[in-house]
């Protein structure tokens, strides 16, 4: 793949790689020749827990196998381990890894990938697959060990070769035309990835649903539609009851596990142009466009009875779970979709007071408890 500048020097085009790296859920190791680490993103880093110690070193990748097997990260037994150790080694060191799954103790599992730099360093990634994978992370993976190969061509020489085009003969003027072809082409691919990335970012991680700013992002186009779209807009604000003590009981990875099923229960009684978003912790939003009051209340009442009827399946037990439910009704008066949030979030706050596991509602000052 070529690739060009369009204006901007290489190292400002690497700064702002990095700083998008390491916004990313997506872990990205960078080797040199020698198998030192030359870049890792902030996700690696909390990933396998890597002390800032062994960072400020240049580890080799040896180092950083060494540093999570001394942890018992992978799920490997330890008289196994030396050789499951020298066997990642010496794949990474042959060349490229197709995507290949990683077990972790903890219950996580990780894709891993390699691929092979024409100076002969090495990309890797590691994307977080415990839940559903998504074909958009697969395709971001492959398209950021892609755009990484910037740090290995020589940049300056394509701006160079563009230059000397404009003033070439006929030929030139037809090697140019290629050139403008192969940039229109790069530019259709780094707005693919533009695109890639802004999902991304506007999803959570761990649960597949919209984060803050992707909900706040899209909820507030729905509020500015719906005079186009007619019928009403209903908010539920839904608040896992008692998560800390089923974090305290089954630890974080039961506890992701129990956000993830409650995910997957929403969606399963939700309609297709419904969003649901995770706005934080344990707290999910639901946005409903084009709904009754009525048809709200009674989808709110049964998600309640939903959930509390499915228990989560967690190694050799189950794991219990009810929410509480605040409903609120968008307004002529509304402005922003804040303003439906905080509603909602107060009618949450009183069926939490009212005992939880229950749905509240502002609109219709009444309380709705599980049947």
């Amino acid at each position: 793949m070529t690739h060009f500048l369009l204006g901007e020097p290489a190292e400002a085009v690497l700064d702002s790689l990095a700083e998008a790296l390491d916004e990313m859920d997506i872990g990205i190791i960078l080797l040199g020749r020698d198998m030192r680490v030359r870049f890792l993103n902030r996700h690696v880093s909390r990933m396998f827990d890597l002390p800032p110690a062994l960072l400020t070193a240049r580890p080799t990748f040896r180092d950083l196998l060494d540093q999570a097997g001394a942890r018992s990260w992978f799920a490997v037994p330890a008289a196994d381990l030396p050789m499951y150790l020298d066997q990642r080694e010496t794949a990474v060191r042959a060349g490229s890894v197709p995507p290949t799954h990683i077990d972790f103790r903890d219950g996580r599992r990780v894709l891993f990938a390699c691929s092979a730099c024409p100076d002969g360093g090495r990309i890797l990634s590691y994307a977080d697959v415990s839940g559903e994978l998504r074909p958009e992370a697969l395709d971001a993976m492959e398209q950021i060990n892609a755009d990484l190969r910037f740090n290995n061509e020589t940049m300056e020489d394509h701006a160079a070769h563009l230059a000397s085009l404009a003033e070439a003969t006929d030929e030139n003027a037809r090697k140019l035309s290629d050139a403008k072809q192969a940039l229109e082409h790069e530019i259709v691919e780094h707005r693919q990835l533009e695109a890639r990335w802004r999902r991304i970012a506007t999803t959570d991680g761990l649960t597949g649903a919209l984060n803050r700013v992707g909900f706040l992002t899209r909820g507030q186009a729905e509020l500015e539609r719906g005079p186009e779209r007619g019928g009403g807009l209903a908010l539920l604000m839904l608040d896992v009851d008692h998560f800390k003590s089923i974090n305290d009981q089954y630890g974080h990875a039961g506890g992701d596990v129990a956000l993830r099923h409650l995910v997957t229960m929403v969606r399963n009684q939700t309609r297709r142009g419904d969003l649901l978003g995770r706005l934080g912790g344990e707290e999910f939003a639901i946005l409903l466009p084009a709904i009754a009051a009525e048809a709200a209340e009674r989808l709110a009442e049964r998600l309640l009875a939903r959930i509390a009827a499915t228990p989560v399946i967690w190694r050799d037990g189950l794991i219990n779970l009810t929410v509480s439910i605040g409903l609120a009704l968008a307004t002529r008066a509304d402005r922003s979709i804040e303003q439906v949030i905080a509603r909602a979030d107060d009618a949450l706050y009183r069926a939490k007071e009212g005992g939880r596991n229950r749905v509240a509602s502002t609109n219709r000052r009444r309380r709705f408890a599980a049947r």
